[in-house]
């Protein structure tokens, strides 16, 4: 997110996380955008959530506080140590970039004590979205004991895929869906519309 305003619509349409971009490469780099007096009076309304890749701890530890952060997106190479470092000061998210070819049980299993969830997103040569999907068939090979995002290309047109995925009975069920560069109208800048109706449509087939 990069404009205040668009954060509190969220709010209002329920969404529970949102996500800022504190990595400089990134076109939805957010600082110099959203004043950090005005994330930190939002207060509780949505999770707000700083992304980071191969930070120093310090700066985000920092950023946390001037930003008001209630939790830590790591998506960069960062070591179960480290993860557990920031996991016990705020709430941690970590990232794995799927392929699709990975053992996903070795690539996690020094991580279930260090965050709080997991996110899988679809692996690329730069860090970030690539609104690409990777076969969601991977999470059902490994024990997915903690909760999940499931990230990647998500897009309008995906309710009942998505749904499909979650119902099957050997699929571990998402704690949350990560919904981004399908959703925008440019890097950093949402389409509200669309989202409000992706929200409803999920919840009205999730409810059958």
């Amino acid at each position: 997110m990069t404009q205040i305003q668009q954060v509190k619509e969220l709010a209002a349409l329920g969404v529970d996380y949102a996500g800022f971009i504190f990595y400089e490469k990134s076109p939805r780099y957010m600082v110099g955008r959203i004043d950090p007096k005005e994330l930190r009076n939002l207060g509780q309304v949505i999770n707000k959530t700083g992304v980071f890749v191969n930070e120093n701890y310090n700066v985000i530890m920092k950023t946390v506080k001037e930003y008001g952060l209630d939790a830590v997106q790591l998506h960069g190479s960062e070591t179960p140590d480290f993860c557990t470092r920031i996991s016990s000061s705020v709430k941690t998210i970590k990232v794995f970039r799927i392929t699709g070819n990975e053992d996903l049980g070795a690539l996690i299993n020094d991580y279930p004590e260090s965050a709080d969830y997991f996110l899988f997103d679809t692996k690329a040569k730069e860090f970030g979205g690539t609104g690409r999907k990777f076969s969601w068939d991977i999470l059902r090979q490994a024990s997915l004991a903690k909760p999940y995002f499931l990230s990647g290309g998500i897009a309008p047109g995906d309710v009942a895929s998505i749904n499909g995925f979650i119902n099957n009975s050997a699929t571990p069920y998402p704690y949350a869906l990560d919904l981004n560069s399908r959703f925008e109208i440019q890097a950093g800048l949402k389409d509200l519309p669309l989202l409000k109706s992706f929200i409803e449509d999920f919840r009205r087939e999730a409810a059958k």
